[in-house]
């Protein structure tokens, strides 16, 4: 491996930009704008469903680069609605990270890049690596 593997994953969240899903680099698991979409493509309009997907598509492509959620260290979340939806993605949040969850932040934006689409939330992950 050169100095950063990209990561491509299979099934669930697939980038329509010129993107991977992740970037494996320096002893961290870079993944980037991790959404609550269906196979399609498609984000459902529950606002639970939607962050329930991402979790799985942030699993999955952790998974692709061997690491685990117990790996994340860091989240950024972007909300489109932040007071309305941050008490639901909190919910699921604590379900998936339980007690011993890692940093984060989130904050409200006004478009979360892909024209029509209805995302409630959009994460960028940072996570710690496998040893080699």
């Amino acid at each position: 491996m050169g100095r950063k593997k990209l990561i491509y994953v299979e099934g669930g969240q697939r980038h329509t930009s010129p993107i991977p899903e992740g970037v494996v680099a320096g002893g961290f698991v870079f993944l980037s704008a991790v959404r609550g979409v269906d196979e399609t493509g498609s984000p459902p309009e529950d606002t639970a469903r939607q962050a329930q997907l991402l979790f799985e598509n942030m699993k999955r492509a952790l998974a692709t680069a061997g690491a685990t959620l117990d790996d994340v260290v860091k989240i950024a979340v972007y909300m489109m609605d932040l007071q309305r939806d941050r008490p639901v993605f909190n919910r699921i949040w604590e379900e998936h990270f339980g007690s011993e969850p890692p940093a984060r932040f989130a904050v409200q934006v006004l478009d979360m890049g892909v024209a029509g689409d209805h995302s409630k939330f959009l994460a960028d992950v940072t996570a710690l690596a496998p040893q080699s």
